[in-house]
C-alpha cells in the first residue's frame, strides 16, 4: 500500500477533522487566487490606459530630458512634418502622433482661468487614444480640428461655458510675445485625474500652431506601435533613423514616463504580499494545530504500525502524504469556489471608489489569470507541507512501547 493510498484512507476515515481543514485551504487557495486575478487585471488595465494616453515610445529633443524650458518650444522638434514621416516608415509602428505642449489662459469675456494645453491631430489621436471616451458633452475635434476645443469638466465650469461657446485663448510665443485667439468649445471631457481636469485643454494642431506661432514645430511625437512589437528594437531604428536624417532625439518608453504607474503597481504588490502573508499564516497555524490533534489522538495507531515494522520515515511520509491530499483536495474546491465568486462579482455590477486622484469608480472586473491559480496550489501546498512537517516529525521520533502505552 502506498503512502498516498494510505494518507487516502485516513483522511476519509478522519473525515470532520479533514472537513475542517479542507475548507481553510479552499478558503485560503479561493482568495489568494482572486486577489491575482484581480490584481493583475488592474495591472493590465492600467498599462493599457497608460500606454494609449502616453504612447509606447515619444521622440523628444535630446534637450528636454534634463532641462526645463524656458521659452514656448525652446526644446521642441523642428520640421516634425518630415521627423513624423519618417517614423511611420517603421514597419513597427502603428501611428506616430504630433503634440504640442503649452500653457496659457482662457477666458470667456469676465472670468479668466489657466489652463494646460495641447495640440494634436484629431483624426489619428482619436483612433489611438482614450481621447474621445472622455467626452461627456458634445463632441470630439473632428477633421483638422478648425476653430474646436474641448475643455476638461472643471476647467468648463470654472469658466462657466458649454459647447457652442466661444472661448479666447492667450499664451506665449517662442518669441516671448503674447497671442491670443478665439476657439469654440465643441465638447467637454472628464479627465480622470481631478488636478488636470480643472486646466485640461486640447486643441487641434493647426489651430494650436496659429495660436503660439510656431510654424511646424512641435513638443514631441508619440508612437504607437503595432501589437507584438518590440519596443526596444524599434526605439533603436527610429533612433537610427531620425538622427542620420539631422533630428538631434532621444527616445524615451512609457515605463519611463508613467511615473504613477510604477507607483501603483509597487502598492498593489505590497498589499497583495502582505494579505498573501496572513493567509499563509493563518493556514499554517490551522493545520498545525489539527495535525497535532491528529498525531496526539492516533498516538497508539502509530505504535502498532511501528510495531508491524513501519519505519519512522514511513511514518513522516504518511503524514506528509496526508496533508499535500488534504491541500490538494482544498485546493480543487477552491478552483470552484474562486470560479463561482469571480462570476457572481463580474456580473454585480459593483463600481469600486475613485482612486485617488481620479475622477469616478471603476466596475470591478476579475479576470481568470491561470498563473494566480497556479501560484495559489503552489502556495497551499507547501504551506499545508511546512504545517504537517512538525507534527509528522514528531509522530515519527515516538518510541513504540510509549506509543502502543499511550492513554
Amino acid at each position: 500500500m502506498t503512502a498516498l493510498s494510505l494518507a487516502w484512507r485516513n483522511v476519509v476515515r478522519q473525515r470532520r477533522r479533514s472537513l475542517l481543514m479542507i475548507a481553510v485551504v479552499t478558503f485560503g487557495f479561493a482568495a489568494f487566487a482572486l486577489a491575482g486575478g484581480f490584481i493583475a487585471q488592474s495591472f493590465e488595465a492600467l498599462r493599457e490606459g497608460t500606454i494609449r494616453s502616453v504612447g509606447d515610445l515619444q521622440i523628444v529633443d535630446r534637450r528636454a530630458v534634463a532641462q526645463s524650458e524656458e521659452a514656448t518650444l525652446e526644446f521642441g522638434i523642428h520640421d516634425a512634418v518630415r521627423a513624423r514621416r519618417i517614423a511611420a516608415r517603421d514597419p513597427a509602428v502603428a501611428a506616430a502622433l504630433p503634440r504640442i505642449d503649452f500653457v496659457g489662459l482662457a477666458t470667456n469675456g469676465t472670468r479668466s482661468v489657466p489652463f494646460l494645453g495641447v495640440g494634436v491631430d484629431p483624426g489619428p489621436e482619436a483612433a489611438a487614444t482614450l481621447a474621445p471616451e472622455l467626452i461627456v458633452s458634445g463632441k470630439y475635434l473632428s477633421g483638422n480640428g478648425g476653430d474646436g476645443i474641448v475643455l476638461g469638466t472643471g476647467l468648463a465650469s470654472a469658466l462657466g461655458v458649454k459647447p457652442g461657446d466661444r472661448v479666447t485663448m492667450m499664451a506665449t510665443t517662442p518669441d516671448g510675445s503674447l497671442n491670443a485667439l478665439d476657439g469654440i468649445v465643441a465638447g467637454l471631457a472628464d479627465v480622470k485625474i481631478k488636478e488636470l481636469n480643472d486646466r485640461y485643454l486640447a486643441g487641434g494642431i493647426s489651430l494650436v500652431s496659429r495660436l503660439l506661432q510656431s510654424g511646424e514645430t512641435v513638443s514631441k511625437l508619440v508612437v504607437f506601435l503595432k501589437p507584438g512589437s518590440s519596443e526596444d528594437r524599434a526605439a533603436a531604428r527610429l533612433a537610427k533613423s531620425l538622427q542620420d536624417a539631422g533630428y538631434p532625439i532621444v527616445l524615451r518608453r512609457w515605463q519611463d514616463l508613467a511615473v504613477f504607474y510604477g507607483q501603483v503597481k509597487l502598492l498593489y504588490i505590497g498589499i497583495f504580499g502582505f494579505v498573501g502573508a496572513v493567509l499563509v499564516v493563518i493556514v499554517i497555524l490551522s493545520a498545525a494545530i489539527v495535525m497535532t490533534m491528529a498525531v496526539t489522538e492516533r498516538t497508539r495507531e502509530i505504535g502498532t504500525l511501528r510495531a508491524l515494522g513501519t519505519r519512522p520515515s514511513g511514518i513522516l511520509r504518511m503524514f506528509l502524504a496526508e496533508g499535500a491530499v488534504i491541500a490538494l483536495s482544498g485546493c480543487a474546491a477552491g478552483v470552484v469556489l474562486a470560479l463561482v465568486i469571480r462570476a457572481a462579482l463580474n456580473a454585480s455590477g459593483l463600481v469600486l471608489p475613485p482612486p485617488p486622484g481620479a475622477t469616478h469608480g471603476v466596475p470591478i472586473n476579475v479576470k481568470l489569470y491561470p498563473l494566480a491559480y497556479g501560484a495559489g496550489l503552489v502556495a497551499m501546498v507547501l504551506t499545508m507541507g511546512i504545517a504537517s512537517f512538525f507534527p509528522a516529525r514528531r509522530a515519527s521520533r515516538v518510541g513504540i512501547v510509549d506509543a502502543l502505552t499511550h492513554v
